[in-house]
Parts: structure tokens; C-alpha cells; sequence
């Protein structure tokens, strides 16, 4: 059987399943470890055996392509800089030590932390496989940004489970990795669905963030910011859809082709 068909007929499957077997094979020899590089690894394969040089080419281009202004980049790693910075400042607040002086001021080294984790870590790993090639699968699918953005966050929430199951991160993550994919389509769609930013954003919260905020609180004080993160994850997401309706600030154009809506027509021009 060809596998060309079995790809056209089950896409979504087939990429999710591959992107999980690439990634979670470490799990069995460590304690829930991952490959940060199966989502891409399976996006490469899946458009390589789909559409050849040429389709992987294209692939490529959506997932670097710069468009937009730089506002949105900004705030590409300024939002999840000031959800993280709201989340620490609650968790002192309700109760939690004050970070001490010398790890405040480790502060410059997060620029380097941000761009090792972006080419070593989430981003450049995970992003163009699910915003380069599943979201707009499922943006087609589900004709809907908010639905198919809760689609990819519980995609993206599975992939994480071996870090759970290891007891590497706390399973409410997960909760805030879905509500994380309704921000990145809000910022995608404000430069008419570019993979790029979503990856900044990624790298900011992970990176940039994550890896300066999350290490200043230890025992229940990182549970406290943790659930707190969690908590303004949700909030933010919850206040965009109200804000902007299941759109997201999409802003439809017409299609070149009756195989692509939305944000999927948009990331492949």
C-alpha cells in the first residue's frame, strides 16, 4: 500500500503519531526524558514523502518567513515575559520568599539561555511541526482558530506527558500548554499566520522566562507560582477569545485554493 494515500486520507494521525514515536523513544532509557526535535522530524518526513523537494521547500519558507510589524514580535516575548514577572510577583505576594538579590541579578544571562533554547530546545523543535504543518490541518479541519487551537494544545499536551510521567514538570502544565496555543494563533494571525513568531513566543516563555522566573521559587513556593502561571495562562487566553471572538483577529482574505481556509491559506503563501 502506498503511503502517500494513507497520509492524504489520515494527515493529522499520521504526523501526531510519528512526531510522538520520534520524541518519546528516550523515555524508555531515562527518567521522562524527551527528543525535542520529533514534531520536526515528522513534519520534514511527512511533507518530504508528500510532496517531495519541492513541497518541503515551501514547508520551509512558511516556517521562516518574516511578515508583520515588529510590534508584534515585541510583544511575541513581552507577554509571556509579563505573565511569568505577574505570576512571581503573586507568589511573594501570597506568601512565598523573595528571591534573593544575586539571582535577581542574573537577569542578562537570560538573553543567551533565550537563544540557545530556541535553537536547542521547543521552538525550533516542536513549533514547525505544529504550527507549520498540524495547525493548518486543523485550522481546514475545524474552520475555527479556537478550536483548532484547543485541537493542537491537547496534541501538544500529550507529546509533554513523559515529562509528567517523570516527574519533571507538574501535570497541571499541561493545562496551560493548551491555553498557550489560543495566545500563539492570536499573535500568529496578527502577521497573517507566520510560524516564526509563534516560535519567539516559545522561546520567550520557555527560555527567556521560564528559565529566569521558575528556578527563584523552590517546594511549595514553585507550586504556588506554578499554579499561579497556570492560572494567568488560562486568564489571558480566556480574555483574548472574549475579546477578539473565535476569530482570534483572523482576518480572512480570499483563498487560491478551495483546500486551504484561514490561517492555513495565510502560513502557506
Amino acid at each position: 500500500m502506498s503511503v502517500v494515500p494513507a497520509l492524504n486520507r489520515h494527515p493529522l494521525l499520521v504526523f501526531f503519531g510519528l512526531a510522538y514515536v520520534l520524541s518519546w523513544w528516550p523515555a524508555l532509557f531515562t527518567n521522562g526524558g524527551l527528543f525535542p526535535f520529533g514534531p520536526l522530524l515528522a513534519a520534514v518526513m511527512i511533507t518530504f514523502v508528500a510532496g517531495g523537494k519541492t513541497g518541503l521547500r515551501s514547508w520551509w519558507n512558511t516556517v521562516t518567513r518574516w511578515r508583520g510589524g515588529a510590534i508584534w514580535y515585541t510583544a511575541a516575548i513581552g507577554l509571556p515575559v509579563t505573565m511569568n514577572l505577574t505570576a512571581a510577583c503573586l507568589a511573594v505576594l501570597l506568601g512565598a520568599p523573595s528571591p534573593p538579590a544575586e539571582q535577581i541579578a542574573q537577569w542578562p544571562h537570560v538573553f543567551l539561555v533565550f537563544a540557545l533554547y530556541f535553537v536547542a530546545l521547543g521552538p525550533l523543535g516542536e513549533e514547525p511541526g505544529w504550527r507549520g504543518l498540524a495547525m493548518p490541518k486543523l485550522q481546514h479541519q475545524y474552520n475555527s482558530p479556537v478550536v483548532a487551537s484547543l485541537a493542537l494544545g491537547v496534541g501538544v499536551a500529550v507529546w509533554h506527558l513523559p515529562l509528567v510521567v517523570g516527574g519533571q514538570v507538574p501535570a497541571i502544565t499541561l493545562v496551560a500548554i493548551i491555553a498557550a496555543q489560543i495566545i500563539y494563533t492570536w499573535l500568529a494571525n496578527q502577521v497573517d499566520g507566520r510560524v516564526l513568531i509563534v516560535m519567539i513566543a516559545h522561546a520567550a516563555q520557555g527560555g527567556l522566562a521560564g528559565e529566569y522566573f521558575g528556578p527563584m521559587f523552590t517546594g511549595a513556593a514553585a507550586t504556588l507560582e506554578t499554579r499561579l502561571l497556570v492560572a494567568i495562562h488560562c486568564g489571558v487566553a480566556g480574555a483574548i477569545v472574549v475579546w477578539t471572538g473565535h476569530g482570534l483577529s483572523h482576518r480572512r482574505r480570499p483563498s487560491r485554493s478551495s483546500g486551504h481556509l484561514g490561517l492555513a491559506a495565510r502560513a502557506g503563501e
